[in-house]
């Protein structure tokens, strides 16, 4: 069972991957590490992804793949279409939307092991068909079954038609070359809302499962590190606590499971486990690099899409959406550049882009200014890619820079900065911030948000507030409702919110303390706030984080005694050197439930660059200031409208919409799928292989495992009678099944005695 970082190295090794999306994007923050720890988490799913696919070879050679609507986000944040196309598939359908039968083609479902995509995957093949929707499929989940969801599709009609049946460990979204994502905004709530008390521990034990997905998705089996405050020495747990807890058995479990990670050590890298409680101020706080600030004040749609109005050489305007991501190298230059370094990088960068064209040459004059670089770039249509991205970031840059001045954020941040660190730019203590504040909480001019986050880190910097003193900033600020529910919210992510009488601030010792300026190098008197995830990664790579406060699950990893680091000398080391953490050269993986900011993880890219390390940073979801303080004002009671899910809920379909109505594709020859249309994801006539011929297949048998797989990948056989019967665990004893997530549709469960014993998989 080869991990995907594996496979990858060795396929690196024996031939060059063509596919633009399995190349590693190397940004230039980033020191050159070795190929195999620079591995971008768009490779390794891309890899996992594109060999699974290529894996099953049906006799035909040419196949359909079926994706659920979640599977789908993970597969685009990998790959492109033309990599999955190229691997002689005619059709890529959604599983939720209405198909065309094809009974001469076998598909290929990657799907959620989830109630909903398995129920669905069953109606493709229902009982009084004499055919299904495909000839064959080979179903490929995300993560395991379920033991319920197991009984469910091994014993129905599909049965008969599943060829193959795997369990991979890619329950992720790859956001960037060192960023994950769950793709659970709602986990927010759930994390920390009382009124989802009820919903905490499943929702806990899912995180844990998909954070499983993703270390053996890396061929890790790290440490792990979490976050326990003095608060919890009576015994209450916080997030942080709880998840670690669980990812510990979660990780142990699947190593049982797993023959090929028999006999290894706890210890190979450290995953360091942090919740959003850890640090407000970081989600709150105005931030001024490119990348954030732009997610921060623009419309932009999942950190990637952004649509703005163009003007067109007849006057008229037209509205155009772009993506934003690494594929395009002028943002991945800018994107943690601070703004008034941004124009400078843009311009410089396009001097460069004309020296070294020739057909630009003409115009011997270099660009000096965004608006000398947007009437230059009107006068190249034939660098039309080129210049959309250039334009695209020269809009982006000059809408921050207006909103910045328009909104009074360049005076604003001045004081979020001074209650963020808690000292002013000469670094003396702000002792007129009150003062200061006042004009902005009274001006009109300064949106209700910005005054609720000014408030908010008040709040914040002085440990609470006495409710007459709430109550006359509120008025003077004249804030919203929602607004003021956000404020009073902060007390459930443990921020003390009011102090009683004449009680003193609290004098708790912080977990971060200020370091002095001098050992600081922030040249911008608007970022001068760093966030509390790159101070504890920072102590942990030195090895001074607090063994207290930052506990590991288990004893502690020790430097090896054949560390080339380690002194000469032949004098006895004291004891506790012996015992210092061994973090040299490991792969640190960073995980912050509740969401992670733009500033972290910039934060973490500045890490990989300064300290030499293999540093990835994921989340429940990617927030912005924006997003958490709407989250912030729901908070206590909930969501008012229930977060729509990523897989659409399940209803059985209509007796007249189960009729087949087939297209056999003729023999000898590939079958072309219907035209675009609504529910179909159809791919262009170029993405399509030509017709097979003899002898002109991939050399790998139907079915087989012979393409490079995501680690921890399981096949599940058939027995003789042609029944899915799970291998024996080889390490420890069988796990209990799975309490339901969901209560079963349809079908009675099955009894008690012909539950199967020793079945190894479902740790998800």
């Amino acid at each position: 069972m080869t991990s995907i970082v594996q496979a990858l190295h060795d396929r690196m090794a024996t031939t060059h991957h063509q596919s633009t999306t399995a190349t590693t994007h190397q940004d230039n923050t980033q020191p050159s590490f070795r190929t195999l720890t620079f591995m971008t988490f768009h490779s390794i799913l891309s890899l996992g992804i594109i060999g699974s696919i290529d894996s099953i070879q049906p006799p035909e050679r040419y196949k359909i793949v079926v994706l659920d609507a979640k599977t789908n986000k993970i597969v685009l944040s990998a790959c492109k279409m033309f990599d999955i196309m190229d691997r002689n598939v005619t059709l890529v359908e959604m599983l939720e939307s209405k198909r065309q039968a094809y009974a001469s083609l076998e598909a290929v479902y990657l799907l959620t092991p989830c109630m909903e995509s398995v129920q669905r995957l069953m109606d493709d093949y229902p009982s009084d068909s004499p055919t299904g929707k495909y000839k064959a499929a080979h179903v490929l989940f995300t993560a395991p079954l379920e033991d319920r969801l197991f009984e469910r599709l091994t014993k129905s009609p599909v049965s008969k038609y599943i060829k193959t049946l795997r369990e991979l460990f890619m329950d992720f979204t790859a956001i960037e070359s060192r960023v994950f994502s769950l793709e659970s905004p709602s986990s927010f709530y759930t994390l920390y809302s009382p009124a989802k008390k009820m919903e905490l521990s499943a929702e806990m034990d899912s995180i844990a499962k998909q954070l499983v997905s993703v270390i053996a998705t890396l061929g890790d089996f790290p440490s792990i590190r979490y976050f326990r405050p003095p608060e919890t020495e009576d015994g209450k747990r916080t997030q942080s606590m709880r998840l670690a807890g669980l990812l510990q058995s979660e990780l142990e479990a699947y190593i049982r499971s797993n023959q090929d990670m028999a006999g290894r050590q706890q210890g190979q890298g450290t995953i360091l486990i942090l919740d959003r409680s850890i640090d407000i101020t970081a989600a709150i706080v105005h931030e001024f690099t490119y990348q954030a600030m732009a997610n921060d004040l623009l419309p932009i749609e999942d950190g990637t899409k952004f649509t703005y109005d163009i003007e067109n050489g007849d006057g008229t305007t037209e509205a155009v959406s772009v993506v934003i991501d690494e594929s395009d190298q002028v943002f991945t230059d800018i994107r943690h550049a601070h703004i008034v370094e941004t124009a400078s990088t843009l311009t410089s960068k396009f001097n460069q882009f004309v020296a070294e064209n020739e057909a630009l040459r003409g115009d011997s004059d270099k660009v000096a200014s965004l608006r000398n670089m947007k009437d230059q770039l009107a006068n190249l249509p034939q660098f039309q890619d080129m210049k959309a991205k250039y334009s695209t970031h020269i809009h982006i840059a000059k809408e921050c820079m207006r909103i910045f001045e328009e909104s009074k954020i360049n005076e604003l941040g001045l004081v979020e900065q001074q209650l963020a660190t808690g000292e002013t730019v000469e670094g003396h203590l702000p002792k007129q911030v009150l003062a200061e504040m006042v004009p902005f909480l009274d001006d009109p001019d300064v949106s209700g948000m910005d005054k609720a986050r000014l408030l908010m880190l008040y709040m914040i910097c002085r440990g609470g507030l006495r409710n007459e003193d709430q109550e006359q900033l509120l008025g003077l600020a004249r804030m919203s409702n929602d607004n003021v529910e956000a404020i009073r919210n902060l007390g459930l992510l443990g921020v003390n919110t009011e102090r009683g009488g004449s009680a003193p601030r609290s004098k708790k010792k912080p977990f971060y303390p200020r370091k002095k300026p001098e050992d600081e190098d922030q040249p911008f008197d608007l970022s001068r706030y760093i966030t509390k995830a790159k101070k504890i990664v920072e102590e942990h790579i030195s090895g001074t984080l607090d063994p207290i406060l930052y506990p590991y699950t288990t004893e502690a990893p020790t430097l090896d005694s054949q560390d080339s680091t380690r002194s000469l000398r032949k004098t006895a080391q004291p004891a506790w050197e012996k015992k210092r953490p061994n973090v040299k050269g490991s792969r640190l993986m960073v995980f912050i439930a509740g969401g992670v900011t733009y500033s972290e993880i910039r934060a973490m890219y500045e890490l990989c660059h300064s300290m030499g390390r293999d540093i990835v940073i994921g989340s429940t979801h990617i927030i912005t200031p924006r997003q958490f303080i709407f989250s912030l004002k729901d908070l206590a009671r909930g969501p008012l409208r229930p977060i729509a899910p990523v897989i659409p809920p399940y209803s059985a379909p209509v007796h007249a919409q189960q009729q087949q109505q087939q297209r056999p594709g003729p023999g000898g020859s590939r079958t072309v799928g219907p035209g675009p249309g609504p529910g179909n994801n159809t791919m262009p006539p170029q993405g399509r292989g030509p017709p097979p011929q003899q002898g002109s297949g991939r050399p790998m048998a139907p079915g087989s495992g012979g393409a490079p797989g995501p680690g921890g990948m399981r096949t599940i056989q058939k027995d003789a009678s042609g029944r899915f019967v799970a291998p024996p665990s080889p390490h420890g004893p069988p796990r209990s099944p799975a309490l339901p997530q969901h209560p079963p549709q349809h079908h009675a469960p099955p009894p008690p005695e012909e539950k199967k014993k020793n079945k190894m998989f479902g740790f998800i």
